[in-house]
């Protein structure tokens, strides 16, 4: 049986046209901002053990079109906030360890294709209508259900 988890944030996720060209401290801040708004409104939604492997659909409800490749691309920093926190390898004795994904709230495995599968879609709508759909379909392989 697959499971799905759908959340709403109240606003449209920035276009990387407005991310970009800002200083280091700067899109760290914007990114603990997305990392804070999911959790706001997803974080009770967190299943157990995070899915393995999912397709992920976000709607992004908004006045204006952007092109695909900005519609995509800005994507980027919500889907972090999906992903599952982990240690990296290190190589050097003595040296910080450091994190990957250290923003991910646990709902998928991994943002790489062989754990994800994205669609991302742009809606038009009214001003008063403006938000970001996020909907998170496990996949279940057919061999495990047999």
């Amino acid at each position: 049986m697959t499971r799905t988890i759908s959340f709403t944030l109240p606003a449209p996720y920035p276009l990387v046209n407005r991310t970009s060209g800002y200083s280091h401290f700067t899109a760290a801040r914007q990114k603990n901002q997305m990392q804070r708004e999911v959790a706001a409104v997803a974080y009770h939604l967190r299943p157990s053990a995070p899915f393995d492997r999912a397709h992920v659909l976000i709607e992004r409800h908004s006045v204006g079109m952007p092109d695909t490749d900005n519609l995509v691309g800005s994507a980027k920093r919500l889907i972090d906030c999906l992903t599952t926190p982990r240690p990296l390898t290190v190589r050097t004795p003595g040296a910080r360890q450091r994190i990957k994904n250290k923003r991910g709230l646990g709902f998928i495995v991994d943002d790489g294709p062989k754990h994800l599968t994205l669609e991302v879609r742009g809606v038009k709508c009214r001003l008063c209508e403006q938000k970001t759909v996020v909907t998170i379909t496990e996949i279940v392989d057919a061999e495990v259900m047999a």
